[in-house]
């Protein structure tokens, strides 16, 4: 990936649905290079698609639960395959070292739903869960720094 490479990213990070003229405008390219780098960023696996930023909060999702996982013994991938298949509720799952195992990111639109998640992850064996509700959103950026 070259400097042009990450200009034009740059551009579709301000706006996904940028046309590829305006990029090629902005950048003295050519729109079959704009496509070109483009297909090849997708090719590449750099460029994984193109999706909407969405609201939580003006969707109802008021309830962000950060949810700290310590496995025990050798049920790692079961505990994995369990949260991916079972909890809808999760958004995110880090596999991470150090005290924990996985950390969580879930949301939720109110307490009964959140309180409801929590019953059922408590449950599940070999492992322990700490959950934390998150009080304020300091920084929340889906953008890359290029």
């Amino acid at each position: 990936m070259d400097d042009l490479d990450k200009k034009i990213l740059g551009e579709l990070q301000k706006d996904a649905r940028v046309p590829f003229r305006k990029i090629s405008e902005l950048h003295g390219i050519s729109i079959g290079t704009v496509h070109n780098r483009l297909k090849k960023l997708k090719d590449d696996g750099i460029l994984k698609g193109f999706v909407p930023i969405l609201d939580n909060q003006k969707l109802g999702y008021t309830i962000i639960a950060l949810v700290y996982i310590k496995v025990e013994g050798g049920h790692l991938q079961d505990i994995k395959e369990e949260l991916i298949n079972t909890f809808p509720e999760i958004n995110v799952i880090f596999q991470t070292s150090g005290i924990y195992d996985l950390v969580l990111i879930a949301r939720f639109q109110n307490m009964i739903d959140f309180s409801s998640f929590n019953n059922k992850i408590s449950k599940l064996t070999n492992m322990k869960a700490e959950t934390n509700i998150v009080l304020d959103t300091l920084k929340d950026d889906y953008f890359m720094k290029l």
